[in-house]
């Protein structure tokens, strides 16, 4: 099928040809979803981001992973598929319109490839990987500390990169039907985490059970805010800009979230 073919042709090449990781027990498929339609930054997965396209931000950080996996793009757009192709991703399909519009959901785009995928080998894998490009400063290092976190822990089903809040459930509110501030949970020593779009990794079988990259027991991977910075507007856009500019920060070793708050004297 054209996965074997894919990973033949790619060992071989500069892009992921990086040692297998021993560790990792589990077969893995990485998917990039990215549609051409953006209406708050048109054109944003090829926009360029220091020199580079937001597709190509993502591609540099898988091989500086040294994960050896199948790497799917999952598009509507033929300019995207072209950058992909260049890029050296396997981009076998174009994607549906009826999961090209603002009402799909990324689980349903990852299901349709994985049923492409099954098509092709015959199974699932045990794995899928979600990288959305408008995450370009993730780096490799959260994917290998999925990929671990998830091995470590059977009774795991989902990692979801994450940023802390630093604020317990109880210093953090939603608005009610009165308008008034309620507090989103009673629990005052443990810290929040909000996702951040820049990394998900689920179990196909629960993936496929619930329809959701949500599955399960769910593990934080906690990253960097600005590594973990998603760009869906001109504003963020800017920030991204400026964060080139002034210099990311080196990459996090640890992604495990915290169990308590530090304390913090007023």
């Amino acid at each position: 099928g054209e996965i074997r073919g894919w990973m033949a042709a790619s060992t071989s090449g500069r892009k992921f040809d990086r040692p297998r990781i021993t560790a990792m027990t589990l077969s893995l498929l990485i998917l990039v979803p990215a549609r051409g339609g953006s209406k708050r930054l048109p054109g944003k997965n090829l926009k360029q981001l220091g020199g580079k396209s937001l597709i190509a931000h993502t591609v540099d950080a898988i091989a500086q992973s040294g994960l050896q996996a199948p790497l799917l793009l999952s598009t509507d757009d033929s300019a995207i598929a072209e950058e992909g192709r260049r890029l050296g991703m396997l981009v076998p399909f174009r994607r549906p319109d009826a999961l090209s519009g603002d009402g799909a959901t990324t689980a349903s785009v990852v299901l349709h490839a994985l049923d492409w995928y099954r098509a092709d080998t015959g199974a699932d894998p045990d794995t899928v990987m979600v990288l959305q490009p408008t995450s370009p400063f993730r780096g490799g290092n959260i994917m290998r500390a999925a990929l671990d976190m998830l091995a470590r822990r059977p009774d795991a089903d989902s990692i979801v990169a994450m940023t802390a809040n630093h604020l317990p459930a109880d210093k953090i509110f939603y608005a009610d039907e009165a308008g008034c501030a309620i507090p989103v949970g009673q629990e005052a020593r443990r810290p929040v985490y909000q996702p951040n779009g820049s990394l998900y990794l689920v179990r196909c079988h629960r993936l496929r059970e619930e329809g959701t990259l949500y599955a399960g027991n769910i593990l934080p991977c906690v990253s960097d805010p600005l590594r973990g910075l998603d760009i869906d507007t001109l504003e963020e856009w800017k920030m991204a800009e400026a964060l080139l500019a002034s210099g990311l920060p080196p990459e996090r070793q640890s992604f495990s979230a915290g169990p308590s708050l530090v304390e913090h004297t007023p």
